[in-house]
């Protein structure tokens, strides 16, 4: 993840969305704070079909546990 977030920064990609459901996924520390301290707004965790207001009911109530355990941010930075 970290090699990825390094790729978008030269790249000029000013967002980057790091998939995690059960388990870390693709979210790696290192690659956030990266990310972070040069201007990239991430999203540690969490799959987009989720947030999705089409999307199914087993990934809406999926979302709703994961934010009960912590896994999905809350605010984005």
């Amino acid at each position: 993840a970290l090699d990825t977030v390094k790729e978008a920064v030269d790249l000029g990609i000013t967002r980057v969305w790091m998939h995690r459901s059960m388990d870390a996924g693709s979210v790696s520390p290192e690659a956030v704070e990266y990310g972070r301290a040069h201007g990239v707004v991430v999203i540690d965790g969490g799959c987009p079909l989720m947030f999705d207001p089409a999307a199914d009911g087993a990934h809406k109530f999926m979302c709703w546990i994961l934010k009960l355990g912590g896994s999905v941010p809350r605010e984005v930075s």
